[in-house]
C-alpha cells in the first residue's frame, strides 16, 4: 500500500476522533476583554555582525505583573530602520515563559529594533508591543554588504544631532489658573530627545522677574508660579551661553487647580478654586477618582466649602504602579488630572551573590541566587540571567522598570531602572517629576478608555494552519469539504480534521510543533472522494510598527574593541562564531537586461544572489524568504489594489511591485501570484536586480530558478509540504575550563547566558560558569517574576584580573 493511500485511509478511519480534537474558532463577541504585556531580557544591547542575540521572554497580565498563559504564541522580530523584518521567530510560551535567539547576519552598522507581540495584542495597535533597540557594529572587509563597505554611509537608524533646543512646561493637574498657585514642571530637549541642563526665568510684561528655575542634568525641574489676571508672561531659558525664548501654557481666567503629595502611607490632594469658580460651586460636590490600569481603585466625594480644601487618601490597599488621579465636578466633567506612582508594599528581595569578588581568567564562577518576599519567606521565582563584559554600556532597563513605567508612559525614558533602584535616595521625587513632565496625555489606560476597541484577532492556544478549497477549473469555493491534517513531527496529537465553511475556507489551531516539519493535508467530499484544489494561506502580514531611532552612536573605543574581537572570533570560530556567507554580492556596471517588452540597464546597485540550500527550507515560502533576506523588500500594503500577496520595493517614496522571471521566462506579476507561495525546497536560486527602464523608471526584477516539478502535480487535493513551527532555541555555548583548555583566546563578550531558571522551595538557585580571557569588570543582570506575580531584578559586578 502506498504512503499516500495509507494516509487517506488513516484520515477516514480516525475522522471522528480527529474532529473531536479540532480547536474551534472563538467568537470575538464572547471573549472577555483582557490585556497582555511582553518583556524580553536580552543578554546585552551592543553586538557585532555574526554574533548571537539571546533573549528570554515573559508574558504577563498587563494590569499587573503576573505571568499569564492567555497566549501560547509570541512573535519576536528583528527589524531595520525601515521597519523591514530581517528575522522572525515564533516562540512557544509555556505558562508565560519562553526563550529564543537571533543569529546576526552581515548587516550595516547601526541601530536595529527587536519587537515582540502576541496575536491578541494586535487588537490594541502598538500599545502593548514590546520594543527594544540594539546596536550592531560591522567593520569586516570581507563578505560584508555593499552598504557596510561604503565608508561614507551613516550607520542606519542613527539620528543626527543639531542645535535645536526646546523647553516644554506642564502645570500640575493640567492648567494654569489666574490667581492660583500651581506647581509647573518642565523638561528640556535637543532634537534627539536628550535632556539638557538649563536655567531660566518667568518675566512679566513689565520686565519684572516673577520666578527663576533651574533643571537637573537630565533636563527636568519644577517651580511654583502664581499668574495674575490680565497679565502676560514670557520665558527666557539659558542653555549654557545660548538664550532660547519660550511660552508658558495658556492661563485660564477661572477654574480649579489640583496639587497631590505622595508619602509612604497616603496620597494628599489639595484643591484650590478661583474666586469666580468658588462663588459658582460653593457647597457643591467634587469627586476624586483614582484608577490603576483602567480599573477604579478609589472614589471619594467632598464639598467645596472653602476656596482651598484637602483630603488624605490611604494607599494601603492600592495596587502597585502608575495611577491616574482625576478631579470631576457634580456634573461629571473632569477639571484636573495627575499621574502618581503607588509604591510597592509587597516587593521581593532578589539577590545574586558571587562566591568571590575577584577572579582570574577562565576561573570558575558560582552565583548564589535568593528571592524572598516582604516577610523574608522564600519566593519561588522564574528568572533569566546574563553575565556580560563590563565594556558594554547598559541601556538602563530591567523587567521592573519596563512593566511598571516604560510600557505605561510612552516616549523615551533615559535609564528607567534608576527610578526603582533602592540605592537611589531621590528615586521617588525623580519619578514624580518624570510623570509630571512625560505627560499623562500618553498614559496607556487613559488612551484605551477613549478608544473604541474592536476585537479582530483572537488569542492563540497554538499554531494555526488555514486555507481554502476551490474547484480545479474555476475560482469557485467548495463548502463542506472534509479536511484532514497529519503531522508526524507534532508534539502530542498528530491528526486533526475540520470542514470548509460556506466560503470554502478551513481553519485549524492549537497545533504544536518545533522547527521545520512535514505536514500532509487532504481534501475529500462526504463520500470519501478526492475533491477540489486545496490551498494553504500565505504568510500573514506582520504588524506595522514605526522604527524606534537609536539616540546615540557607539563610543569609538568600544567600537574598536568589539571589532577586534569580531575579527579574532571570525578567524578561530570560538563560541559565538562569525559566519557571513549567506549572500553573494556582485557589482553591476550598467549591464543590459532584456525583458519581453523592453531592454533595461542595471541601476548600479549590487545584485542580490541567493543559492538556496537546505538551511533555507525553514522559511514559510518565497514571500517570507524575500521579506527576510532581500535588502529593500517590503510587505504589500493592505490598500494595494491588486491584492495582499507578494512584496514591493521603494521608488521615489512609493512602493512598486517587482517583475518576476522564472527559469529565464518572464511572467507578468498581475497574472501570477502563486510563485510567492512556492516552498524554498522547490527553488534553486533567487536573484534580485534593480533596473532602470527607457523612461528612467525604477524596475525591480526577481529571477527564479525553480525545479521542474515545482508547479506541477495532478493531486491538487493533497498537500505534502514542510512548514516552519515554533523556533527551537539554541543552547548558549559555555566552555568548561576544568579540563585542559584550547589555546585559542576566549574573547566572548557575553560570558554566560541562561534564559530559564527556577528557584526551589527555599527560593534559591545556583548557576556556575567559567570566565573568558577578557580582563576587567563583568556585569551580571537578572530579571524574574515570582509565583505570586511580583517582578524583581538584580544587578552585581565582579572583576576578572
Amino acid at each position: 500500500m502506498s504512503i499516500k493511500k495509507a494516509f487517506l485511509m488513516i484520515g477516514l478511519a480516525c475522522y471522528t476522533i480527529a474532529s473531536q480534537a479540532q480547536q474551534k474558532t472563538a467568537d470575538p463577541k464572547n471573549i472577555k476583554l483582557f490585556f497582555e504585556k511582553a518583556y524580553l531580557q536580552t543578554d546585552r544591547t551592543y553586538y557585532s555582525a555574526g554574533e548571537d542575540v539571546w533573549f528570554s521572554a515573559y508574558l504577563v497580565n498587563a494590569k499587573g505583573t503576573s505571568l499569564t498563559a492567555s497566549s501560547s504564541n509570541l512573535y519576536v522580530e528583528l527589524t531595520n530602520s525601515r521597519s523591514a523584518i530581517l528575522d522572525k521567530k515564533i516562540i512557544r510560551l509555556e505558562n508565560g515563559r519562553g526563550k529564543g535567539d537571533f543569529k546576526l547576519d552581515s548587516v550595516p552598522s547601526g541601530w536595529y529594533n527587536i519587537r515582540a507581540y502576541t496575536n491578541w495584542m494586535r487588537n490594541f495597535g502598538n500599545d502593548f508591543v514590546f520594543r527594544k533597540s540594539i546596536y550592531i557594529t560591522n567593520h569586516l572587509n570581507e563578505n560584508a554588504t555593499y552598504a557596510t563597505r561604503n565608508a561614507a554611509q551613516k550607520p542606519i537608524g542613527l539620528a543626527t544631532p543639531n542645535n535645536q533646543k526646546s523647553i516644554a512646561f506642564f502645570p500640575e493637574g493640567g492648567s494654569l489658573v489666574a490667581g492660583l498657585t500651581s506647581l509647573v514642571a518642565f523638561k528640556t530637549n535637543d532634537n534627539l530627545g536628550n535632556g539638557l541642563a538649563a536655567r531660566g526665568s518667568v518675566i512679566s510684561a513689565k520686565g519684572d522677574t516673577i520666578t527663576a528655575f533651574q533643571s537637573t542634568v537630565a533636563g527636568m525641574g519644577i517651580f511654583a508660579f502664581t499668574p495674575k489676571a490680565n497679565e502676560s508672561y514670557r520665558v527666557e531659558t539659558i542653555f549654557g551661553d545660548e538664550k532660547v525664548a519660550a511660552q508658558l501654557p495658556q492661563i485660564l481666567s477661572e477654574g480649579l487647580v489640583l496639587h497631590v503629595t505622595n508619602d509612604s502611607l497616603n496620597l494628599k490632594a489639595t484643591i484650590s478654586a478661583s474666586e469666580s469658580t468658588f462663588s459658582e460651586m460653593t457647597g457643591k460636590s467634587l469627586t476624586i477618582t483614582i484608577k490603576h490600569a483602567g480599573d477604579n481603585i478609589y472614589t471619594g466625594a467632598l464639598k467645596l466649602e472653602k476656596p482651598v480644601i484637602s483630603v488624605s487618601i490611604p494607599k494601603k490597599d492600592f495596587p502597585e504602579g502608575i495611577a491616574l488621579v482625576t478631579l470631576t465636578d457634580d456634573a461629571g466633567r473632569p477639571h484636573c488630572e495627575r499621574l502618581v506612582f503607588i509604591q510597592n508594599i509587597r516587593g521581593n528581595t532578589f539577590t545574586v551573590v558571587p562566591n568571590k569578588t575577584t577572579y582570574k581568567a577562565r576561573e570558575k564562577v558560582v552565583l548564589n541566587i535568593k528571592v524572598t518576599d516582604l516577610f523574608g519567606q522564600p519566593a519561588k521565582t522564574s528568572l533569566s540571567l546574563a553575565a556580560v563584559d563590563g565594556l558594554i554600556p547598559e541601556d538602563g532597563t530591567d523587567i521592573v522598570s519596563y512593566l511598571m513605567l516604560q510600557s505605561e508612559v510612552r516616549g523615551e525614558i533615559k535609564n528607567a531602572a534608576q527610578y526603582f533602584d533602592a540605592k537611589n535616595p531621590s528615586r521617588f521625587k525623580q519619578l514624580d517629576l518624570l510623570l509630571l513632565t512625560q505627560g499623562w496625555r500618553n498614559y496607556l489606560w487613559k488612551k484605551l478608555a477613549d478608544t473604541a476597541i474592536k476585537i479582530s484577532y483572537l488569542p492563540e492556544p497554538g499554531l494555526t494552519i488555514a486555507g481554502s478549497v476551490r474547484e480545479k477549473l474555476a475560482n469557485k469555493p467548495l463548502p463542506n469539504m472534509n479536511i484532514t491534517l497529519f503531522g508526524s513531527g507534532f508534539d502530542g496529537q498528530k491528526l486533526y480534521a475540520t470542514k470548509t465553511d460556506q466560503y470554502g475556507n478551513y481553519f485549524l489551531d492549537g497545533l504544536k510543533w518545533y522547527g521545520n516539519q512535514q505536514i500532509k493535508i487532504s481534501s475529500q467530499d462526504d463520500k470519501g472522494k478526492k475533491g477540489g484544489w486545496l490551498q494553504i494561506d500565505s504568510v500573514p502580514k506582520p504588524i506595522t510598527i514605526p522604527f524606534k531611532n537609536g539616540l546615540q552612536d557607539l563610543a569609538k573605543n568600544i567600537d574598536a574593541e568589539i571589532s577586534k574581537r569580531m575579527d579574532y572570533n571570525r578567524s578561530y570560530k570560538f563560541g559565538d562564531s562569525i559566519s557571513l556567507n549567506d549572500v553573494e554580492v556582485k557589482a553591476n556596471k550598467n549591464k543590459k537586461v532584456v525583458l519581453f517588452d523592453e531592454t533595461m540597464v542595471t541601476y548600479g546597485d549590487p545584485e542580490q544572489v541567493f543559492d538556496i540550500t537546505p538551511a533555507d527550507y525553514s522559511f514559510k515560502g518565497l514571500e517570507h524568504f524575500i521579506l527576510t533576506k532581500v535588502r529593500g523588500a517590503y510587505p504589500v500594503d493592505g490598500v494595494d489594489s491588486t491584492g495582499n500577496d507578494g512584496v514591493t520595493f521603494l521608488s521615489n517614496r512609493k512602493k512598486i511591485r517587482p517583475r518576476i522571471r522564472v527559469n529565464s521566462k518572464e511572467e507578468l506579476i498581475t497574472e501570477r501570484f502563486d510563485y510567492y507561495s512556492l516552498r524554498m525546497d522547490q527553488i534553486n536560486q533567487v536573484r534580485v536586480q534593480h533596473l532602470v527602464g527607457n523612461a528612467s523608471q525604477d524596475v525591480y526584477l526577481i529571477s527564479l530558478k525553480i525545479k521542474d516539478d515545482a508547479l506541477s502535480g495532478p493531486n491538487l487535493n493533497l498537500l505534502n509540504i514542510n512548514l516552519n513551527g515554533y523556533y527551537n532555541a539554541r543552547d548558549f555555548y559555555a566552555p568548561n575550563y576544568s579540563n585542559p583548555a584550547t589555546k585559542n583566546k576566549d574573547l566572548r563578550t557575553t560570558i554566560f547566558w541562561v534564559p530559564l531558571i527556577k528557584t526551589n522551595e527555599n527560593g534559591t538557585a545556583t548557576v556556575t560558569f567559567y570566565n573568558g580571557d577578557n580582563k576587567g569588570n563583568v556585569v551580571v543582570k537578572a530579571d524574574g517574576i515570582s509565583e505570586k506575580g511580583v517582578a524583581a531584578s538584580a544587578k552585581i559586578n565582579y572583576k576578572v584580573q
